[in-house]
């Protein structure tokens, strides 16, 4: 086996190729699945049931539920951490000047008036002292003063002086002191600006009496120093008050905000999360995302060599597989690309599906296996959905239903995509794939004795999940057919249509060649049909087998005039280079007009390396004495490599030959079909296609039954009499 396997791999020119993209695959997929993932983390649904016990790999702690009397006391300290809110009213100094001014004002308006008497005199002092709040003795005392100008000067320079940076009642002041506030929020309303004031920066009317006095020191009249002490001190106000309502307000959005306190829960190593059979809670899922949320950056990378490891296996397991059992992918490496680029969709879809709320029974993995066996084979989309599945059920927190459910939908999917030619046999198969995802969740959900709600739910995740599965295949197939030139039976069947072009070009320049592809496609069909190859691929291949006569078809037999050949003119070498020319036009028309590969293939081998019997011998004859180069009497080839092709050569070549049977009875076209076959054989035209001997014989007698239906014998019917005038 190891001889086999060195053979195999290391004599492929693209090896170096095909590891690259193994790797660089296995890169892609060990990065999606360990993104934003650890060893640990899980998905788990309140209500499950846990399919193995779990235990802590480490000490950690949660939060558990609300711990009310905790949280009480957060909310009431950060109730109290709320600055008190203050109004700094600027206005307030302002009406203490103008009451000066007023005042001021009033006792200079007296005293320009000589003629009072001292009864006048009592009475205007008495009207002052009630319009301004102030005592008799006090307004007397200014009134007795000789410059009131200077006494107002000295009165609005203290007011600025004590006013400005902000006046608080004693009673806030003593607030400070007991609960120890140190600062305050102060709103000025004049421009609605906050500031953050320290409350030592304020002073109390208490505090400003005290300070009058010595501020006052400096006024040498002793007179009027005493007045302005007094009148200042009396007149002072608060200009800073408590914003009762915008403090609590202020608070209850503090508390409001405030985030509540959780009971910590204390898990140790080792302990019990959640036991086999046990129906998962609240408790287990906030201890799972414990496990998940603590784990240690070493874990991560043990969990990356752990993917790394089973991604590997499952490379080198696919690898072996196409190594021994479909060689064909290892010729380039298109097909290859293509199994990667699906794989790495599914896996990235799972992700996003795992990471967001949505179901995880809606995974589209039935999506790459019905890709798969569209466009590469069924035996290798079995293989891929099966290591899909697996990589799946552990990226949804190794839970066996995902994967069981994932293989299920994908097994069904290759089954029904199977034969699959028309896009809405596609939408058939999704619906296929919904009902087995909808019976499997059925079943898993009476197994688990789920309530009939939830598991219907989840059934119903199910059936969408496969009509998704058919709108994304309908949607990104022709995507994958355009980019990787691959043909599939849907593609095959668009190009069937016989309103193609270079068919319409061919049945009004060579007719004869029309009509003998038709024939020709019958019976490629009919053969590959007896030995299960691609009859679709057969049909539409003979359709197009022969456009490159288009051009000369007068050189060609079945395109001929009666009783003329343009091959007359012609030496034999000539008429075999436009015979075996009609091959290399084929191709250049049919890459023109962008025809598939598979369809340029047939084209290129339908003949071979077959000679043209014909003018070989023609030549022979005209020139017996010279030795005549077989070479140029051969088509280029190759030899048919696909049953498909070889199916077409002999198809092309019986049809030929049957219109030649002068009497073809059902004996002699069964032997004329028999003698070119073996023909074919002896001259080793297919030894490089997998056709048995066994496929031989049953497209013998598919040839011999459908020609003899063609050219079978009419019955000679009388002719009918003419009709007298009188009857």
């Amino acid at each position: 086996m190891e001889q086999i396997l060195k053979k195999k791999l290391w004599t492929n020119p693209n090896i170096l190729s095909h590891i690259a993209i193994a790797l660089m695959a296995a890169l892609v997929l060990i990065v999606i699945l360990q993104w934003d993932k650890g060893l640990y983390k899980t998905e788990f649904n309140e209500g499950d049931i846990a399919l193995r016990a779990i235990y802590s790999p480490y000490n950690f702690s949660l939060e558990g539920d609300i711990d009310d009397e905790a949280t009480l006391e957060a909310k009431e300290k950060v109730k109290e951490s709320v600055l008190p809110v203050y109004i700094y009213d600027r206005e307030i100094q302002d009406v203490v000047l103008s009451k000066a001014e007023g005042v001021v004002g009033l006792i200079g308006i007296f005293k320009d008036d000589p003629n009072r008497t001292k009864e006048e005199k009592a009475l205007e002092v008495k009207e002052i002292s009630a319009s301004y709040n102030l005592s008799e003795t006090l307004i007397g005392a200014v009134l007795e003063l000789k410059g009131p100008e200077a006494f107002l000067d000295h009165v609005t320079s203290m007011v600025k002086e004590f006013m400005s940076p902000g006046v608080i009642s004693v009673s806030d002041y003593e607030t400070f002191l007991k609960k120890r506030i140190r600062k305050i929020k102060l709103v000025d309303i004049a421009d609605d600006t906050e500031t953050i004031e320290a409350v030592r920066d304020f002073s109390t009317l208490e505090d400003l009496k005290k300070k009058v006095g010595d501020n006052s020191s400096s006024i040498r009249d002793r007179k009027l120093r005493r007045v302005v002490s007094d009148f200042v001190t009396a007149i002072l106000s608060v200009n800073i008050t408590y914003d009762e309502a915008r403090t609590k307000k202020e608070r209850d959005t503090a508390v409001a905000n405030a985030p509540p306190i959780y009971k910590m829960i204390e898990v140790k190593k080792n302990e019990l999360v959640v036991n086999k059979g046990e129906r998962i809670d609240k408790t287990h899922l906030a201890k799972l995302k414990g496990i998940e949320q603590n784990e240690f950056s070493v874990m991560k990378i043990g969990g990356i060599f752990a993917i790394a490891i089973l991604v590997g296996l499952f490379m080198i397991l696919v690898s072996l597989y196409i190594t021994f059992y479909e060689p064909k992918l290892l010729r380039g490496n298109k097909e290859l690309v293509l199994l990667a680029v699906i794989c790495i969709f599914i896996i990235l879809a799972a992700k996003l599906i795992v990471a967001s709320p949505w179901p995880s029974s809606l995974m589209p993995v039935a999506v790459a296996s019905m890709l798969i066996a569209i466009l590469i084979n069924s035996r290798v989309a079995i293989i891929t959905t099966c290591f899909l599945s697996i990589l799946i059920g552990m990226l949804s927190g190794n839970i066996l239903d995902i994967a069981g459910l994932s293989l299920v939908g994908g097994m069904v999917g290759i089954f029904a995509m199977r034969g699959v030619r028309r896009r809405s046999q596609v939408i058939a198969a999704g619906l296929c794939v919904g009902f087995a995802n909808m019976s499997y969740l059925i079943g898993m959900g009476l197994i688990r004795n789920l309530d009939f709600n939830t598991y219907i739910t989840e059934a119903l995740f199910g059936l969408a999940n496969g009509i998704t599965c058919a709108v994304i295949v309908t949607g990104v197939l022709p995507i994958f057919e355009n980019i990787f030139k691959i043909t599939t039976d849907i593609s095959l069947l668009e190009l069937a249509d016989l309103n193609h072009p270079l068919l319409k070009e061919m049945v009004i320049k060579a007719p004869g060649t029309y009509h003998h592809s038709l024939v020709v496609g019958n019976l490629a069909e009919a053969a590959c049909e007896a030995i299960n190859a691609n009859s679709l691929l057969a049909r539409v291949g003979s359709y197009f087998h022969d456009i490159g006569k288009i051009e000369k078809s007068s050189y060609f037999s079945e395109n001929e005039s009666m009783g003329s050949s343009a091959h007359d003119k012609l030496s034999p070498t000539m008429s075999s280079l436009i015979i075996t020319n009609h091959v290399r036009n084929g191709i250049e028309l049919a890459q023109k007009y962008k025809l598939n590969r598979k369809i340029i293939d047939i084209i290129r081998q339908h003949h071979g390396t077959g000679l043209v019997f014909y003018f070989f011998k023609r030549a022979l004859e005209q020139v017996p004495d010279e030795e005549v180069g077989e070479q140029s009497f051969r088509y280029p080839g190759p030899k048919p490599q696909s049953k498909e092709a070889a199916c077409v050569l002999l198809a092309d070549s019986v049809e030929a030959a049957s219109r030649t049977l002068d009497d073809p009875t059902p004996s002699r076209i069964k032997g004329l079909v028999r003698k070119i076959i073996n023909n074919k054989f002896i001259n080793g035209q297919l030894d490089e296609c997998d056709l048995t001997l066994k496929d031989l014989e049953r497209i013998a007698e598919v040839f011999t039954h459908i020609l003899t239906g063609i050219f079978h014998t009419r019955v000679e019917y009388p002719e009918e009499p003419e009709k007298n005038g009188n009857e």
